[in-house]
């Protein structure tokens, strides 16, 4: 398959089951390509773009209005379309006008190991949606190669707002490995070792699942099986590229270290509970303790011994109850019943404060905390985690209070719990320390997404 006229060209060589309806093909061109199923498609066997004066066959979805004469594409096979003719054309957008040709260079015996379509080779990416045709896709292309380009800065936020945050945008980014890995869940799910029983595509068949792997309870699984399928089929590559869903191998003291200030609550609150004092507030020594023992002293202006003027105890324990970890009553701060059976084991706490992260959150509020934890996690510059957010929940199928797009103050008002959390546990006190800080939220994002 080419890309007409598209320079430098724009190709895939792959081979697919004849047996399959040519809407498989479809299917397969779609995936290997990129495209996200937005427009219109027909199958054609002569070239769109000619002027030969000839009707040619047209095969297309029964679904839409067609022209008279056009044959529906689930009803053929591509044997049968291709039998007498080495050659079709796909067009898909029929406003851009992405013309892809078709040409069979051989036909193998039949093998019921083969997988149905395998992804042998290609070069360039995919264009970007919209990107108006191959000339208008070569503009874009080559004023974004240039940060001197007047457009340069408005194609860009143009790109990365069309794209996406999971899809790079060089144009020579080509992902095989990912893409078989979608062609096997389209294609041959029993053979794909995920779990036949899960939408999102993320999670292992049961007799191939290790403890690290994701589950059906993971709330990254539930946020990609909410997204439309392409773009979930993004995120799955991108998951595979950047390793986020690599095993995670957590000591003692590095779960203690990731979640230090939630310990240190957890233990100072203890199994008999802690006294609050007439107002309702954490004793001053346990406040100055606190702030000393965590390191936020050293930065602090003030004594530290009043939770009421002191923010960084007073956050950590509003967060703590929030997430489940320690309640009020009767004028004493106790522990959760989780948090009290996790104490002395790290690697309990660990998970416990991971999971209650999402506690008592809507439901637009949970996918923004996933969204905000994959940016964090996939390694998503700071300055640009909230446009990450912010296409997701789009695609989510959330919108802004004005309808309008999302802006930053929207991002921030609804990750705020979420970031409450990543800001206790990326505390460092002195500045030399914020580097590991910033390890120390990645590794944590990694655990909660589980």
């Amino acid at each position: 398959m080419t890309l007409e006229e598209a320079d430098p060209a724009i190709w895939r060589a792959f081979e697919i089951d004849g047996r399959l309806p040519l809407r498989m093909l479809h299917v397969a061109l779609q995936t290997i390509m990129g495209w996200r199923e937005l427009h219109l498609h027909a199958f054609v066997d002569a070239d769109p773009q000619s002027r030969s004066g000839v009707m040619p066959l047209r095969w297309a979805p029964q679904d839409f209005e067609n022209p008279v004469g056009t044959r529906a594409e689930e009803d053929y096979a591509i044997d049968d379309v291709l039998r007498d003719r080495s050659t079709l054309w796909y067009e898909y957008d029929f406003g851009d006008g992405w013309v892809h040709r078709i040409d069979v260079t051989d036909v193998l015996e039949d093998d019921s190991l083969r997988a149905p379509v395998v992804l042998l080779d290609g070069g360039g990416r995919g264009p970007f949606e919209d990107a108006g045709g191959v000339h208008g896709y070569a503009e874009k292309v080559e004023a974004l190669a240039d940060p001197q380009h007047p457009e340069y800065r408005e194609l860009s936020n143009w790109a990365r707002a069309t794209v996406g945050p999971w899809v790079p945008l060089a144009s020579d980014f080509l992902d095989p490995i990912g893409v078989q890995s979608e062609l096997n869940l389209l294609f041959n799910p029993q053979g794909s070792g995920m779990s036949p029983y899960d939408m999102s595509g993320l999670v292992k068949d049961d007799a191939l699942r290790r403890p690290s792997d994701l589950d059906v309870d993971s709330p990254l699984v539930a946020l990609a099986s909410t997204l439309p399928p392409p773009i979930r089929s993004e995120l799955r590559q991108h998951l595979g590229r950047t390793g986020v869903l690599d095993a995670v191998d957590v000591d003692d003291a590095t779960a203690l270290r990731l979640i230090r200030p939630f310990a240190w609550l957890m233990d100072a609150v203890g199994p008999e509970g802690i006294a609050l004092t007439s107002a309702g507030w954490l004793p001053p020594d346990t406040v100055l303790d606190g702030m000393t023992t965590l390191g936020w002293i050293d930065d602090w202006i003030g004594k530290g011994n009043r939770e009421d003027l002191t923010p960084p105890i007073a956050n950590l324990r509003e967060g703590a109850q929030r997430m489940g970890l320690v309640r009020a009553q009767k004028g004493r701060l106790l522990l959760g019943a989780a948090a009290k059976k996790a104490l002395g084991d790290p690697q309990a706490q660990l998970r416990l404060v991971a999971g209650a992260t999402y506690r008592k959150l809507s439901d637009a509020e949970t996918d923004a905390a996933v969204l905000l934890l994959l940016s964090i996690a996939d390694g998503t510059p700071a300055g640009e985690r909230w446009k990450a957010v912010a296409f997701g929940l789009e695609m989510c199928g959330w919108q802004s209070a004005s309808g309008r797009a999302f802006t930053p103050t929207d991002i921030d008002h609804v990750t705020h719990h979420v970031q409450r959390v990543l800001d206790a546990i990326g505390e460092s006190g002195r500045r030399e320390r914020r580097t590991l800080a910033l390890a120390d939220q990645r590794l944590f994002a990694r655990v909660a997404l589980r």
